[in-house]
């Protein structure tokens, strides 16, 4: 096996330790997207490709972060260890153990919860600045895919959600995953790149076909929902939950259902903002 390969056991998850606290990578580079993510809207705003004041971008990505990591949180919870944290809900915000007496770190983030804190925050963020919430939809579709790509790339420094057993060449073998010492797809590094490179590059060339607000936004989510749910082939199910839907020729992924469901429920929000808007699609056109 050559070096690639084995690149995974060579990474720390802690990418430094002051006194008795730990930083992971995951948090280097949440904070490391937040700010090209910040950097990359006012680049927006200052070419026009949206029409939103630059002095408030800082403003509306604090409330983004925060709606993102609340939900992403509390979602992470719901969706994958509800029986853990109802026994001990304290920890899903805190860092340390107390029962253990122990710094754990915030580890686990689910995408969806973070996607239902955003919309939260949108909603509030919009009212109070009295904004239509379509249109900051849309600019916050254009900045998902920066964090989407950073988010994976901490999940990869992080060496975590191993993708499935594989025989190809650029296969990677994760340490602590069984069977030990398989190759095994580079996933997140697959999401990196799809859900957030591509896509990205792919919204960018679709802004000039959205007719109304909302479109760009249905646009990721519809396109996200389809990259993600074919990137679920290539990671390991998670343990605790595995397969739903299981017949002998297999079943489908939490993360595939949930895709499914959000394609389905954006389809519809699509549907009805092209009626709602049906007179200014044909002024435009």
């Amino acid at each position: 096996m050559n070096g690639w390969q084995h690149l995974p056991e060579t990474i720390d998850p802690i990418a430094g330790t002051i006194g008795f606290f730990s930083v992971h990578w995951y948090a280097v580079w949440f904070l490391i997207g937040f700010f090209v993510m910040f950097f990359f809207a006012l680049h927006l705003t200052q070419r026009g490709v949206v029409a939103y004041p630059r002095d408030a971008v800082f403003d509306m990505l604090a409330v983004l972060f925060f709606g993102a990591l609340i939900g992403g949180r509390i979602g992470y919870v719901l969706l994958y260890h509800p029986d853990v944290f109802l026994e001990n809900p304290i920890m899903i915000f805190s860092p340390y153990d107390f029962g253990r007496g122990v710094w754990t770190g915030l580890s686990g983030m689910s995408y969806y919860g973070g996607l239902i804190g955003v919309t939260v925050a949108l909603v509030w963020f919009s009212a109070r600045k009295k904004l239509s919430f379509w249109k900051m939809a849309d600019f916050a579709a254009l900045l998902a895919p920066v964090a989407i790509f950073f988010g994976r790339l901490g999940n990869f420094f992080n060496v975590e959600l191993p993708g499935r057993i594989t025989a190809v060449p650029w296969g990677m073998v994760f340490p602590g995953t069984l069977p030990r010492g398989v190759l095994r797809h580079p996933s997140t590094l697959y999401e990196a790149f799809f859900e957030g490179v591509v896509l990205l590059g792919i919204l960018l060339f679709l802004r000039r076909q959205a007719r109304f607000d909302g479109a760009l936004a249905c646009f990721f989510l519809a396109l996200y929902a389809g990259v993600r749910f074919g990137s679920e082939y290539f990671r390991e199910p998670d343990p605790q939950l595995g397969l739903f839907f299981n017949p002998p020729t297999g079943g489908f992924t939490l993360g595939q259902i949930l895709s499914f469901a959000m394609l389905c429920i954006t389809v519809v929000i699509f549907v009805w903002l092209k009626r709602k808007n049906r007179v200014k699609i044909v002024h435009n056109a």
